[in-house]
């Protein structure tokens, strides 16, 4: 996994998550001590988090570490460039749309 992939996936995992919690990108700036365009930059994939970013992520945020930092393990990288056009295009779509998206996936043949 490259520095690239790296940041997607870490700025993917944040998004998914402050949506999930349906925190505006300024709330969660305000509770995690961020300026909004360093977390806009994270989150697109611009930038990495520093360890002071990262600590705060998981200490004020409430992010678990594992679900931020677990795809880094090796058994867990396994995704390419494709997977993360996917991830990127579906991201902020309601949840309800995401349920038809897995249901149209999952109807489709294994190959």
């Amino acid at each position: 996994m490259d520095e690239a992939q790296i940041k997607t996936e870490l700025g993917l995992r944040i998004r998914a998550y402050r949506n999930q919690k349906n925190l505006s990108q300024e709330k969660f700036c305000n509770l995690i001590g961020l300026e909004q365009p360093s977390l806009s930059n994270i989150e697109n994939g611009k930038n990495l988090p520093d360890a002071t970013t990262l600590c705060s992520l998981i200490y004020k945020g409430g992010i678990e570490p594992d679900y931020l930092l677990g795809f880094l393990r090796e058994e867990n990288v396994k995704y390419d460039a494709i997977d993360f056009a996917i991830l990127r295009l579906i991201i902020d779509l309601p949840y309800t749309t995401k349920e038809h998206i897995k249901n149209l996936l999952l109807s489709l043949p294994k190959s």
